[in-house]
């Protein structure tokens, strides 16, 4: 948490709610709120529940691609970001019975939209123009840097309308990456 505190990241320390699910944990709960990227802060509008080790990573990722790129591609700052809830105690897909998805781990964080300083509001699933496709494809193409797992539209139906980034360890010697 001092590592969040000194990076910029405005969070509150949280507690996970009971899991019904066997396995459902969260190392280090916090909420986070907001991430600073040089005088400006990148709001998390939902707040979501993260592991503190994934919140510093996304922290990281806002902080050094997408607040840049957005400003280099889309001529205005990045203001905030509509994400899903972060943890939630279920197996993937929602399907309770498969393996236990990330996100009941605090290690995953779904993204639905971007909004900018000039009012624009850049949804993942349905870009309006050729510079905001760009933005969108920029991210999701370097996000495999920082994450292990990246899937969004096109990937599958669960993933169609949102990008979905964690950090869960993959394959026998934790280095396989996901990137769809």
């Amino acid at each position: 948490m001092a590592n969040l505190r000194a990076a910029g990241v405005a969070f509150e320390p949280a507690q996970a709610p009971a899991g019904a699910l066997d396995g459902c944990a969260i190392e280090a709960p916090v909420r986070l709120a907001s991430v600073t990227v040089g005088i400006r802060r990148v709001a998390l509008n939902a707040k979501p529940l993260l592991g503190c080790a994934f919140a510093l990573q996304f922290s990281d990722y806002v902080k050094n691609l997408l607040a840049p790129l957005g400003a280099g591609t889309m001529g205005a700052s990045l203001v905030a970001i509509d994400t899903g809830p972060g943890y939630e105690c279920r197996g993937r897909n929602h399907d309770n019975g498969a393996k236990l998805s990330a996100h009941a781990k605090g290690l995953a964080l779904d993204v639905g939209a971007f909004v900018f300083s000039d009012g624009r509001k850049i949804a993942v699933d349905a870009q309006p123009d050729a510079q905001s496709t760009a933005y969108v494809r920029g991210l999701r193409t370097a996000a495999c840097g920082w994450f292990t797992t990246v899937l969004g539209p096109g990937s599958d139906l669960y993933h169609a309308s949102h990008l979905h980034f964690d950090i869960e360890r993959h394959g026998s010697n934790g280095g396989y990456r996901i990137c769809q």
